[in-house]
Parts: C-alpha cells; sequence; structure tokens
C-alpha cells in the first residue's frame, strides 16, 4: 500500500499536467540566463528582448512554445521557437529571444505567448510595449 501510493505520489508530481508556468519576465539583458527584474517596457534601438520564465514540475521532454505577436493594425507573428526540458526534472528556467529588425523596433504593442505542449493549460500572455 504504500509503495502503490508514493508511485502514484512521483507520477502526478512531475505529470505534464501538473507542469505550469510562472515568474514569467522580461528584459533586455538577462543574468544567469534570466530576466532578474520584469521590465515589459523598451525604446526601439534595444538589441534584444528577452522573456523569461520558471517551468515548474516539468518531467522529461516537456515542450514549451514561445511565440512572438506585434499588433500593427491588425495582429501579426512574428515568430516562434520551442524549448524543451530534455532529461531534466522539477523547476527549470526558460527563456526566449527576439531581436531587433533592421530598421529598429516599430513602436507598439506587442505579445508573447508561452505555451505548454501536449497540455490543455491556458498559455501565458506577456505583452510588452516599444515606445
Amino acid at each position: 500500500m504504500v509503495l502503490a501510493s508514493l508511485t502514484l505520489w512521483t507520477r502526478c508530481k512531475f505529470n505534464v499536467n501538473t507542469a505550469h508556468i510562472d515568474a514569467v519576465k522580461m528584459c533586455d539583458r538577462l543574468n544567469d540566463n534570466r530576466c532578474t527584474a520584469d521590465n515589459p517596457t523598451f525604446s526601439s534601438n534595444t538589441p534584444y528582448v528577452f522573456i523569461s520564465c520558471q517551468l515548474k514540475n516539468a518531467p522529461k521532454n516537456t515542450d514549451v512554445l514561445f511565440e512572438w505577436f506585434y499588433y500593427g493594425q491588425k495582429k501579426m507573428r512574428i515568430t516562434s521557437n520551442k524549448v524543451s526540458s530534455g532529461d531534466k526534472i522539477g523547476t527549470l528556467n526558460l527563456q526566449s529571444d527576439l531581436s531587433m529588425p533592421n530598421n529598429g523596433w516599430p513602436v507598439g504593442e506587442y505579445e508573447v505567448v508561452v505555451t505548454i505542449l501536449g497540455t490543455d493549460k491556458e498559455p501565458v500572455v506577456k505583452k510588452f510595449t516599444v515606445q
């Protein structure tokens, strides 16, 4: 009975359904592969925009998709990238970045949608502004 309970607890603790995104921050410079403070406002000549977050309770091979959008006259997808936890489990720091376009950032509203793939969890949406 104790062994069965322990096995069930272990499976639940690192199940893809218990994985979640936390501590989502935007910045223009990473420190130890993460944003130390949340600064969702950038100038049009910022070389890189970073987003970092924690993936908590992650089992092996958890995939997280970062989708970058710009709101001009309509919502436009800029790019996306997928990050995998690989063999790591537990709490992981993840990040994604977007480099400045050749002519500088268009002024306006942007967002990054962070989705744990293969789950029914609501994506985390982080908005940012370029002034």
